[in-house]
């Protein structure tokens, strides 16, 4: 065990570790069961480390690699976000077994747009990782994620799924370990991690939608509206909380927000606003959770839904 994954084991093995039942992957590599390091994440939570128990059930050394999918939830924020910038950071054995090369995917989600202030945060794209098993034994992988420097949504998914995958992804030179290896495992099986939940703290989570349907995304060609029509707006605040101050604001890409109403959400954490489309070209609409009284940061805003008047 290299000192790196000595390092990241001792720190698995000091935590109050939550458990999964165990899932069967291939049937050479079974996965006796998988851990998360913590059962709460708040904005203070800097990394969460998850691992599963793998054991080669075979009298012979097993290759495979293992993809690591996390879902989305709340890292640090920014442009980068979707790309291979947090994690996993680490990756460590506790017991038998090599690890060879981690190949990140470079993407996990599309950035909603351009303005770095709109992201709450995402996750990296899916990692793979080479790994050799040996002979009738029993390991443990383990794998740090940067959590983040925000608070969680109420809806943040922290889960992480292990998949087996019967094929090796690095590349490797003679007289390395996995050089001129091929699989051995016979097939492809997953299994997911619980996750913590969202404890303290809580980031406003807003859902912006407009009538007519916009879009997000910068790639995307909005559909048209006529000048002077009427829009409505309408979303919903995350945890629901009523009497939640929500400003709609309106902008053309590249250009400065305004508020072009404040309204105040229901018991279900709905609101609803209205404009009338006096700007010709691209709009987005932007909804926003100001400063205000209660437990929600006001740490991020909406995606924006984009509009062309004509």
């Amino acid at each position: 065990m290299t000192r790196r994954a000595g390092v990241l084991a001792a720190a698995i093995a000091g935590c109050a570790l939550l458990g999964t039942p165990g899932a069967a992957w291939a049937a050479d590599v079974v996965a006796t069961g998988t851990k998360v390091s913590i059962a709460k994440v708040n904005a203070s939570t800097r990394s969460i480390i998850y691992y599963v128990d793998l054991r080669n059930t075979t009298a012979s050394d097993q290759f495979f690699s293992v993809r690591l999918t996390p879902p989305s939830f709340a890292t640090k924020g920014g442009r980068d976000e979707g790309q291979s910038i947090d994690g996993p950071r680490q990756l460590a054995l506790q017991g038998p077994g090599t690890l060879g090369q981690l190949v990140q995917d470079p993407r996990f989600d599309e950035p909603c747009s351009d303005r770095d202030s709109a992201f709450h945060g995402y996750a990296t794209g899916p990692a793979s990782v080479d790994m050799l098993l040996p002979a009738s034994s029993a390991t443990t992988l383990a794998v740090r994620y940067a959590a983040g420097r925000r608070a969680p949504w109420a809806d943040s998914d922290f889960r992480l799924k292990f998949s087996i995958q019967p094929k090796l992804v690095g590349t490797y030179q003679e007289g390395q370990v996995f050089f001129g290896r091929t699989a051995t495992v016979g097939g492809t099986s997953t299994t997911t991690s619980r996750g913590p939940t969202a404890d303290g703290a809580l980031g406003a989570h807003l859902l912006l939608n407009t009538s007519p349907t916009g879009v997000w995304g910068e790639g995307r060609t909005p559909p048209s509206v006529k000048y002077r029509s009427r829009v409505t707006l309408s979303g919903r605040l995350l945890p629901a909380e009523a009497k939640r101050r929500v400003d709609l604001q309106l902008r053309k890409p590249g250009g400065t927000l305004r508020t072009i109403a404040s309204v105040r959400t229901d018991k279900k954490g709905r609101f609803r606003g209205s404009w009338r489309a006096t700007t010709r070209g691209i709009v987005e609409f932007w909804a926003r959770y100001p400063r205000q009284s209660g437990k929600l940061r006001a740490d991020s805003t909406s995606c924006p839904m984009r509009l062309r008047v004509r």
